[in-house]
């Protein structure tokens, strides 16, 4: 330190704090900043204190702590709420055009600041995005040549709809680097910066790579573009114009800009700590942390473990959070990176974060040095997080040992409430001996991700206990919506004494794991199934047992067909028969009847126990004093007790009732129950019913399917299925319609796996209705072929209409019944089908290269036919021959 600031403080330490170890910080000063602060506290005697008056103090770059600042604890004054803040306000709004409000930000013109986040009167308002709601869906996948120099799209490119590019495309260039496209990956996002457009293909190329490939995860995969001034179009929606140096806000009903308080922020961080020891914060609340997406676009895996904390902690020891508030911000709120232990968080809340709430432990395999130990998040709240970043958990722990995340609130975020562990598969993990018990779990989701769990495990954690939680509201969008999720190689984790209710899937899932016990919880009204087990293993997977499951009759108890459920018939030496034990489980769904199957199509009751699974169970009515209002207390005279169960307290999930401020804290946990519009918004986003006006290939580059989500199966042995320039339909498809160039070819090739391959498969997923589907075809010789319309069960009740064509022989219906004409290799033929579920029969005309056309009405399809879940084109060649497609068209009317 400079001697002269140093007789400074030593002279302000004499005129203002009470003692040699008493730091005074105080918006009058001597010391106004909390890094003036910092520095008296190093000059200070330890143990040191900064008594942090009350009054609100600027922090325009972190305050970065080190180990020179060790010893020190940062505590409020005694009845005063100090707030560091992070943020500036923004004044002088002036009415513009259009409802639309202005302020100046010179700063932003200049280069000096940005930010991507703005809080109106406390609220945090929404950038400028389109839809305003919902999402887009992109089109399809991009061809490898569409693109200059790109050849390799799946992680780069894709389409979408006509009238969506040309939102795109208007986008002025000064703003459409800093546009951003939000990409679902089920599981996590792809928040992409946008490189090139193409016109001819309607495709968009990103900068940088996404981590997934696009098209590929999710099925119609989803979307939304924000960031620019066109998006401004509806109420409490915002952009900052930064050529011009304006704010633009466009206020929501009722706002009064004049009056508003309005909030940008400044700093990325609050506090920065490194090789710090024996720290602690008390009664400090931090608000107004600013997140800038990358310029290349931010591409997370799983968990936005990307994202850094608004408090960064490394290999800090003795470190303590107690009474603390952080919010409004856009990481993480706190980070233990790897090296830290014997650290707490203790009654804080965390809120309105653009992360999650807490992460301990970095994504790296630490060494057993710098593993992260002993780390305690206890009666906290950690609620409406997210916003930025919506894979962001509540909690989450990667390589971590001797952790405790309890008594905590967590709800309201898009993914995962408190996620341990973080190795893939049954390898040697660093995460053991987490004990997560007694939070209340709670409204995640919301049916914008899927794949996530009200608690979820990764990888083998032994000595992982999950107790005492309640969780309840899970929803996801497509898929796995669970309440306790053991996901890839968990190992050794026990899960009793939980409440888990009312989620999109089962209560309980395992996709793969060894030895986890689950025992004495209670499952209820899972949408999909209540119990699922994904993965069929010879060892031990788990024990379920002493457990109550409740259901409404629709669903089913287990997912899964029959092999997910069977016995291991053929067991090696020291391998169970029964890979999973089921035992004295009370089971009871709401009509009150043992279902017909226990899985949708598979094993009654009586084979179930045959299979020597649920000795000691029931099927009997638990005696719940209030379904309907989920009051799962259980009245005296349950027979609960016959299978072993045994009660505990349902209220003592959450935050601590006997802890600081008990009452209190509980009415604001409380205010983060309460989501009336869940029923409603906790739904999947509609994908738009699957239809192909008109597909010509004329603009799909060569090699490129060019329908939407077709797939088929390559073995990489001389087939393929791609966009050709070798053939095209002579066949007009409207009146001026120009000379075609190009087809769809199905490259066969000898030596497949079977004779059928390749298959070009059309997901659809239509339910009901009338199908339509018209498409041209041509065949060399040798290369048989037939379109099939499938439901999702397959095999010959699964077989819709068909059409197919075999030694030069066009024929429809299930075993080529019904001959339509005799057509030679090279011709092609218009084949239009029309089939309307439950009739039984189908319609098809046949329109000749020379322009006659024939109707054939009634042909016998099978009965049980009642979905096409994908389309299909089969080659049936055995030779290097091929056929085409062209003026494809699949619609559905819906019933």
């Amino acid at each position: 330190m400079n001697p002269l600031l140093r007789v400074f403080v030593l002279n302000c330490l004499v005129c203002s704090i009470s003692s040699a170890a008493d730091v005074q910080l105080s918006p009058n000063g001597p010391i106004r900043t909390p890094q003036a602060a910092r520095d008296a506290a190093r000059a200070a005697a330890k143990p040191a204190r900064v008594i942090v008056g009350d009054g609100e103090y600027a922090l325009t770059e972190p305050l970065v702590l080190g180990a020179e600042d060790s010893q020190v604890t940062w505590l409020a004054a005694p009845g005063a709420k100090p707030v560091f803040n992070a943020g500036q306000a923004i004044t002088g709004w002036t009415r513009g055009e259009g409802g639309v409000w202005k302020a100046k930000v010179p700063e932003a013109k200049a280069g000096k600041w940005d930010f991507e986040q703005l809080w109106v009167n406390d609220r945090r308002a929404t950038r400028a995005r389109t839809p305003n709601k919902g999402f887009f869906n992109i089109a399809g996948a991009a061809g490898p040549k569409v693109f200059p120099g790109v050849e390799e799209t799946k992680y780069r490119a894709f389409t979408i709809a006509p009238e969506h590019f040309e939102i795109l495309e208007a986008i002025p260039a000064s703003q459409r680097d800093g546009a951003l496209m939000t990409v679902m990956h089920a599981w996590a996002v792809g928040q992409c910066r946008i490189e090139a457009l193409d016109d001819a293909t309607q495709s968009v190329l990103i900068k940088g790579k996404s981590a997934y490939r696009f098209v590929e995860i999710e099925p119609d995969q989803r979307y939304w573009v924000e960031n620019f001034a066109a998006a401004l179009d509806a109420p409490g929606e915002w952009f900052l114009d930064k050529q011009q140096g304006e704010l633009l806000y466009r206020p929501l009903p009722g706002e009064d800009m004049t009056k508003a308080a309005v909030v940008a922020p400044v700093a990325n961080q609050f506090v920065v700590m490194k090789n710090a020891r024996e720290i602690r914060f008390q009664g400090l609340k931090f608000l107004h942390g600013n997140y800038l997406y990358p310029a290349e676009g931010l591409h997370d895996r799983q968990a936005s473990t990307q994202i850094d904390g608004c408090v960064d902690i490394e290999n800090g020891t003795g470190v303590h959070f107690e009474n603390c508030e952080i919010g409004h911000a856009g990481r993480y709120g706190v980070y233990f990176r790897n090296g830290c232990s014997d650290c707490s968080l203790r009654h804080c809340h965390l809120h309105d974060l653009g992360g999650g709430g807490v992460r301990i432990g970095e994504t790296q395999r630490p060494s057993e040095e710098r593993l992260n130990h002993h780390i305690v998040v206890d009666d906290c709240i950690i609620q409406h997080a997210g916003r930025l970043h919506p894979s962001a958990c509540g909690v989450t722990l990667t390589h971590a040992q001797h952790c405790e995340i309890t008594h905590c609130d967590i709800g309201d975020l898009f993914y995962t409430g408190v996620s341990t562990g973080w190795n893939w598969g049954y390898g040697e993990s660093l995460s053991r001996d987490n004990t997560v018990e007694n939070n209340h779990i709670h409204h995640l989701g919301w049916a914008y991700l899927s794949d996530m769990g009200g608690f979820y495990n990764l990888g083998n954690a032994p000595g992982t206990a999950v107790r005492g939680n309640h969780v309840h509201h899970i929803a996801s969008h497509r898929y796995g919506g669970w309440g306790l999720y053991t996901d890839e190689g968990s190992t050794d984790v026990l899960m009793e004494n939980n409440l888990v209710h009312d989620t999109s899937n089962s209560g309980f899932h395992q996709h793969y794991g060894f030895h986890n016990h689950v025992r004495n919880n209670i499952f209820a009204f899972g949408q999909s199934s209540q119990v699922q087990r994904s993965r069929n293993e010879s060892h031990l997977s788990f024990i379920f047992e002493h457990n109550i499951v409740v259901w409404d009759p629709a669903s089913p108890l287990f997912d899964g067909g029959e092999a997910n459920w069977k016995l291991n018939e053929t067991a090696d030496k020291g391998d169970p028969r029964d890979p999973a034990i089921f035992r004295s489980n009370l089971y009871w769904p709401t009509d009150g009847k043992t279902p017909q199957f226990l899985t949708k199509a598979h094993y009654t009751w009586d084979e179930w126990r045959k299979m020597g699974r649920d000795a000691g169970s029931l099927f009997a009515d638990p005696k719940f004093e209030d379904l309907a209002k989920r009051d799962f207390r259980l009245k005296q005279d349950s027979p609960a007790s016959k299978i072993g169960f045994k009660p505990w307290d349902l209220n003592v999930a959450g935050v601590r009732r006997d802890g600081p401020e008990g009452a209190t804290w509980r009415q604001l946990a409380a205010q983060g129950h309460e989501y009336p519009t869940w029923d409603a918004e906790a739904q999947p986003w509609p994908a738009p019913d699957f239809k192909i006006e008109l597909q010509t290939f004329e603009s799909i580059p060569p090699g490129v399917i060019g329908l939407h989500n077709a797939t088929y199966n390559k073995e990489n042995k001389g087939e393929s299925i791609g966009v050709s320039e070798e053939a095209a339909s002579p066949i007009p498809v409207g009146k001026g319609t120009a000379a075609s160039k190009r087809s769809l070819k199905i490259q066969d090739a000898p030596n497949l796996s079977q004779t059928f391959c390749p298959i070009l498969d059309v997901p659809t997923n239509w339910d009901a209705g009338t199908m339509k589907a018209s498409f041209d075809a041509m065949a060399q010789p040798g290369a048989d072929w037939f379109f099939e319309m499938r439901t999702s069960g397959g095999g010959e009740y699964g077989a819709g209409p068909m059409v197919s064509w075999k030694n030069g022989v066009l024929s429809a219906g299930l075993g080529d019944k019904t001959k339509l004409a005799e057509i030679p290799p090279g011709e092609w033929i218009r084949v239009a089908v029309t089939a309307t579920t439950g009739k039984g029969s189908f319609d098809v005309t046949v329109t000749r290269q020379n322009g006659a056309k024939k109707d054939f009405k009634k042909i016998p399809c099978k009965p049980e036919w009642n979905q096409a879940h994908y389309l299909l084109w089969s080659a049936l060649g055995t030779t290097q021959t091929a056929f085409f497609l062209d003026n494809v068209s699949l619609t559905r009317e819906a019933k």
